[in-house]
């Protein structure tokens, strides 16, 4: 159908001009849309009279009204409003928050004092690409979280391979148990990371690692007890599991270390004068070389308590090197 030919306002007729003021019906096919006006002089009475039709037209939809035409009105209409709107909502949307595993090559540092008179200072650059939440660990303990820290932490052993700081007794101060030490009480990502492929090997001098796992199987013993008027049979475990705080630092290759500890830096200071002078300090030696290692190894064999507390005593520094102060440099 052709649309209707522009009619100069001046021609239109008093009938013609009254039709605004008519009520719309269906047999009107001429207000189906407005007229176009002529650039040259637009009329603003023209104008408004289409507006008004047109908008009578898409919410009554008449019966003869073209569906397709009425749709690609609409889409037409629509398109260019997406385009804001979807911009507004990328503008609003919040910017992604970097975790604290993407912090890389974070440095502590561990102050050590010797009976009392400071040493100096041990500087550990840690390695989260290969260890993300042992080296985080590490961290959150050099900063202290909550006052769960390395400082006070004694240097408990000295051997020709390592020397070991004893960490932490607890990880959570808090009444409800909470820790706020990366893995929280459990290792067992500590085990996953040691575990992996990616893990490091303790092949050279200057390797700190965290203790994740025993020498040695913790013995087992059991005894009978009277509960409720009945014999049961408990079974009592020596020692304490490793709770991952306690680490090592390597004075050379120590093998012997792959298969308990994960590696979750290297230090990058001290080595030559801290290290060395923990590696140096007096310490009770193993009963390797003394006359009643015969009598030792025996007291073992049959479970004497004597023998399994002078072994733990091996190796222990005999002056006190405690970590004065830690943190993240």
């Amino acid at each position: 159908m052709q649309p209707p030919r522009a009619v100069p306002a001046t021609q239109l007729s008093s009938s013609t001009r009254t039709l605004r003021h008519a009520p719309f019906t269906a047999q009107r096919p001429h207000l189906r849309g407005p007229a176009p006006c002529s650039a040259a002089a637009p009329n603003r009475r023209v104008l408004i009279e289409g507006a008004v039709a047109s908008a009578l037209l898409l919410v009554a939809k008449p019966a003869y009204a073209d569906d397709e035409g009425i749709a690609a009105a609409l889409e037409v209409e629509a398109a260019p409003v997406e385009a804001p709107v979807a911009a507004a909502v990328e503008e609003v949307a919040p910017a992604p928050v970097a975790s604290s595993s993407a912090r890389t090559g974070q440095t502590v540092y561990l102050d050590v004092k010797l009976e009392g008179q400071k040493l100096g200072r041990i500087t550990i650059e840690l390695l989260p690409a290969v260890a993300p939440v042992g080296a985080q660990r590490f961290a959150d303990l050099s900063e202290g979280k909550q006052g769960v820290g390395y400082r006070l932490a004694r240097f408990d052993r000295v051997t020709e391979a390592f020397v070991r700081c004893e960490g932490v007794k607890s990880l959570s101060y808090s009444a409800d148990g909470y820790s706020p030490i990366a893995g929280g009480d459990s290792t067992q990502a500590l085990e996953e990371e040691m575990a992996s492929p990616a893990a490091l090997r303790h092949d050279a001098a200057g390797l700190v690692s965290i203790i994740v796992g025993l020498e040695k199987e913790r013995e087992v013993t059991e005894k009978l007890v009277a509960i409720r008027g009945k014999l049961v049979t408990v079974q009592n475990v020596a020692g304490e599991a490793p709770n991952g705080s306690a680490f090592t630092i390597t004075l050379g290759p120590a093998p012997e270390l792959d298969a308990t500890n994960l590696v979750v830096g290297r230090v990058v200071g001290g080595m030559d004068d801290v290290v060395a002078a923990l590696a140096s300090l007096p310490r009770a030696k193993p009963r390797d070389d003394w006359f009643d290692k015969p009598f030792f190894e025996a007291g073992k064999a049959i479970g004497d308590k004597r023998a399994t507390v002078a072994e733990k005593g091996f190796n222990r520094p005999l002056k006190r090197a405690i970590v004065s102060s830690a943190g993240i440099v």
